[in-house]
């Protein structure tokens, strides 16, 4: 195969996205040619593909009436793949596209990753369970990801790229003066960034006020937690820190990372966080506890999400020995080149 092809949403900064980012340096570093096509117009990390050479393309379909142009412009980019090329379409609105060139009568093949054990619209479900016959494979994290509406699912779990993350965090032992707790995602419905409000309150009802939490990450919910933060009186316990590109340089410095999400698929940045020891407090939702067990990070409800916080505070020693466990498993399990090697025979599959 000389090409790898993916199709995308849109390239915000999450965890999808900084995915196709490495497949797609180690496909070119593997002499293959390389074509990104990103859905709408969204873009916060395109600066990182031109930098390592690879070129995107943006269909710019942001609303139905756009979609026929894009669909135009998608043909003109794949029109020189010829034969029949796998294409890998990561979320919904990709996959969406690729039919629709399908149906059009491009020929190609179709690899799918939801990104996400949950779909909530029935609609998209039905959609799923009819496209089947037009997808080659659908990736899913663990076998909690296993569902009717995909096809035959193969477990193919995410990596991360493990020389961005060669600065470790100090075993630390005792407790800290003040905790300084990360917030690392998208500041969206899904990631449940209004709940941190009240999650500071009940700590503080606990007599536990030795703490900050510190976001980063932009998203469309970034007034409404503003105005959740102000609500609540925590604006001394937040510190919102926007989009950074130093994320590995950062996670160092931090006690531990919270994840308190309604629904996941399988999450890179805790994969991130435990590649340099960081502890993790999550909720057990999508494949999260297939990779992560209390052994190793802390998983938790909502509503008992800070209790579990308390406990890392009250005992810091457990929570550095749980993350040294996770650190292992994550720096021998989830490498990228794993991941890419595995990607690569997948594709072969469906050529």
């Amino acid at each position: 195969m000389n090409y790898n092809t993916h199709i995308i949403t849109g390239l915000s900064g999450g965890g999808a996205e900084h995915l196709v980012l490495d497949l797609s340096k180690r496909a070119k570093n593997d002499g293959k040619k390389i074509l990104v096509i990103s859905v709408t117009g969204l873009n916060d990390i395109e600066h990182k593909f031109i930098d390592s050479g690879i070129q995107c393309h943006f269909l710019n379909i942001d609303s139905f009436s756009q979609l026929k142009k894009g669909i135009k412009k998608a043909k003109n980019i794949l029109s020189d793949l010829g034969g029949r090329p796998v294409v890998h379409c990561h979320m919904f609105h990709a996959l969406f596209v690729a039919i629709f060139l399908k149906l059009s009568g491009f020929n190609h093949n179709i690899v799918f990753t939801l990104h996400n054990n949950q779909v909530s619209s029935v609609l998209r479900r039905l959609l799923l369970f009819i496209t089947k016959p037009l997808r080659c494979k659908d990736i899913i994290f663990s076998e909690r990801g296993r569902k009717w509406y995909l096809k035959n699912s193969i477990v193919l779990p995410n990596g991360i790229d493990l020389s961005k993350f060669k600065r470790s965090k100090d075993n630390e032992q005792g407790k800290p003066t003040v905790f300084k707790f990360l917030f690392l995602g998208s500041l969206t419905e899904q990631k449940n960034p209004l709940s941190v409000p009240q999650i500071i309150t009940n700590i503080i009802e606990q007599g536990v006020s030795n703490f900050k939490i510190y976001f980063i990450g932009t998203g469309p919910l970034a007034a409404s937690l503003q105005e959740k933060i102000k609500e609540f009186h925590v604006e001394d316990y937040v510190e919102l820190l926007g989009f950074r590109n130093d994320v590995p340089l950062l996670l160092p410095d931090f006690h531990a990372q919270i994840m308190p999400s309604l629904w996941e698929g399988m999450p890179i940045s805790i994969l991130e966080s435990g590649s340099v020891g960081l502890p993790v407090i999550t909720t057990p939702v999508g494949s999260i506890p297939d990779f992560l067990s209390e052994e190793t990070g802390y998983l938790a409800d909502t509503e008992n999400f800070h209790l579990s916080m308390i406990e890392l505070m009250r005992d810091y020693n457990t929570a550095v020995s749980k993350a040294k466990r996770f650190k292992h498993k994550v720096r021998t399990e989830f490498d990228i080149d794993k991941i890419y090697q595995r990607h690569q025979e997948l594709y072969q599959t469906c050529v």
